[in-house]
């Protein structure tokens, strides 16, 4: 235990003498389950060279849609996107506007200030926004996988202050290169998933989210009981592997630019399928009978059209990916093995528990402190991980071949 130590890679930017093998790379990440840091594998992607100008060129007049978010959000919960405004800036005016400048001519911006608010251009999925050429820029060949670049890539930018609620995404592992700016990442096991009150709501697909407001630990490491907090410093070059499962809070310490892919495990994507599919039927059953402003809280604002999903096609959803995990286990594939000992290169660097925090005997609940259940309560628990587990099992055991 390293504690109050956080990764940074300020003073760990030597480059490998040779270039490292992608297909070593990529078999290391299909088997590692903990997270690590590559360095001096993107240095030949030109968005690392951009200068602000060369950004402002790319984007040109292209109108950006970000949300507005609080730098001040210290309440329990965390401050969840639906809760959130959004207004429509260019690049040139969004930078302008983090940089204090005072020549934004634009009303959308009015009154917001940059010690009290922050602007998220998030999860923008590249190919919506760029041309093939932009797209070609990204590649992943050096991770081992020559088939994809910007066109399976999302982009984040955002100004200092900008963060993601914590979370895991129940599909897959993922890439996160960082292009400028500095990123802090709070990384847990997914061993810590009860310490983290989990929960679907707000429903957004292949996302679990937790209710902890990590705003709350700015500049600290969390101080979670049975937790086991791993923090790292992105710095522009560096790409981070995010494993299946682990949870993650994300937060700009500056004006921060960064994009990500995430890569399929087929194997362990079977069930997840399953799971997502479960909790899809119940949310979007129970979307047709709840009043509007309730529908608003259990829906994150990208899944807004939930109320109107087709529920045979959910079922369909349903049934099959119960058959395709049915058949990967008549396949009797195996999950790959773990691996502990990593290779001792200037290229890759694991990233480390800081600390680990004793579980602590939790407190009865006062009645007062919340006397009646709420109807989102009640989907949430339904919707609980542990609960889909079940569920799930309960299907593998009445329809086994």
């Amino acid at each position: 235990m390293q504690d109050g130590y956080v990764l940074s890679l300020d003073n760990h930017r030597e480059m490998a003498s040779n270039s490292p093998d992608p297909s070593k790379i990529r078999q290391l990440i299909s088997h590692v389950r903990k997270p690590l840091v590559f360095r001096g594998l993107i240095e030949s992607w030109p968005m690392l060279k951009f200068s602000q100008n060369d950004w402002d060129n790319l984007f040109r007049q292209m109108v950006l849609e970000c949300r507005v978010g609080s730098r001040n959000s210290r309440g329990d919960q965390p401050q969840w996107e639906g809760e959130s405004d959004n207004i429509k800036c260019t690049y040139s005016e969004f930078i302008k506007w983090s940089e204090n400048s005072g020549d934004v001519r634009n009303p959308e911006m009015n009154g917001l200030e940059t010690d009290k608010h922050f602007l998220y251009y998030g999860y923008k999925y590249m190919k919506d926004i760029f041309d093939s050429e932009v797209l070609r820029m990204t590649e992943w060949k050096a991770f081992g996988y020559p088939e994809k670049n910007g066109a399976e890539s999302t982009f984040w930018m955002g100004t200092a202050g900008a963060h993601t609620p914590c979370h895991y995404d129940t599909y897959g592992c993922n890439l996160v290169a960082q292009l400028s700016g500095r990123k802090r990442w709070i990384l847990f096991p997914p061993e810590d998933t009860d310490f983290l009150k989990p929960t679907r709501v707000p429903y957004e697909e292949s996302s679990v989210y937790s209710r902890i407001n990590f705003e709350k630990w700015i500049g600290t490491i969390p101080n979670i009981s049975g937790t086991h907090p791993h923090v790292v410093d992105l710095v522009p070059g560096d790409v981070l592997f995010v494993p299946r499962h682990w949870w993650h809070h994300v937060r700009n310490e500056e004006l921060s630019i960064s994009i990500n892919t995430w890569l399929e495990l087929s194997n362990d994507d079977q069930e997840a399928r399953l799971h997502e599919s479960l909790v899809k039927f119940l949310v979007a059953h129970t979307c047709r009978n709840l009043p509007p402003n309730v529908v608003s809280e259990l829906l994150n604002p990208n899944e807004e059209d939930m109320t109107y999903a087709d529920l045979d096609e959910i079922q369909n959803f349903v049934h099959y990916s119960f058959k395709a995990l049915k058949d990967n286990e008549a396949d009797g594939r195996n999950v790959p093995e773990d691996v502990d000992a990593l290779p001792d290169e200037p290229w890759i660097l694991p990233v480390v528990c800081n600390e680990s925090f004793e579980p602590k005997v939790k407190k009865a609940r006062s009645a007062d402190a919340h006397s009646k259940i709420g109807v989102l309560d009640v989907v949430r628990a339904f919707c609980h991980p542990r609960v889909i587990e079940t569920v799930s099992q309960i299907l593998k055991n009445e329809f086994k071949t």
